[in-house]
């Protein structure tokens, strides 16, 4: 049986520079399509804001009197300074695991185990 990820999904990829050198890594969504999941990271914001800068101005407008989707307000993240500095976090993090051998798990790794179940954090 041949399974198939929605392109939604699919990892596209980014350059940082790491010590004067253009490295290349990748992001893609781990958790479920909602635009405004509460559970994704600061990348998958950052995917979000150049794949879908739509989605992302509608989910700026969802924060009000003091609430946001994560630690700091989508406007601060969306400056030019704090997309590099999440993506050269994000770079290094990740090759900091593949270089440990540690194995990281993605959202197509977990759609595949729970394909029947939806998200249990919201309702939709």
């Amino acid at each position: 049986m041949k399974t198939y990820i929605p392109a939604y999904y699919k990892p596209l990829e980014y350059e940082v520079e790491i010590k004067g050198e253009i490295k290349k890594g990748t992001y893609a969504r781990s958790r479920s399509g909602c635009f405004f999941c509460f559970y994704q990271q600061k990348i998958e914001w950052v995917w979000l804001l150049e794949q879908h800068p739509a989605l992302y101005e509608e989910a700026m407008g969802y924060e009000k009197e003091g609430y946001t989707w994560s630690e700091e307000p989508l406007e601060a993240l969306a400056k030019s300074d704090k997309v590099a500095a999440i993506k050269k976090d994000h770079y290094l993090r990740t090759h900091r695991a593949k270089n440990n051998n540690r194995t990281t798990t993605t959202w197509q790794d977990e759609i595949l185990e729970a394909e029947e179940e939806g998200c249990a954090s919201c309702f939709i």
